[in-house]
């Protein structure tokens, strides 16, 4: 299985705060899936103050 990625806009409309990118982060992990969480600018809002943030839970059978 390929690489998949959930991805979460920081001010968007379906926004996911921490707490819930944990429990799907231990959910996936109990189903027996490799997973990482992570955390980037929005590309093309770097040069702004305050920039938008795109945070992602990837997840793969390892």
């Amino acid at each position: 299985m390929d690489r998949q990625i959930i991805r979460s806009i920081r001010k968007g409309s379906a926004q996911w705060n921490e707490e819930d990118r944990l429990q799907l982060l231990t959910l996936l992990a109990k189903a027996g899936y490799a997973v990482k969480i992570g955390r980037q600018k929005v590309p093309g809002t770097e040069s702004r103050t305050n920039a938008q943030m795109e945070y992602t839970v990837e997840y793969w059978e390892d």
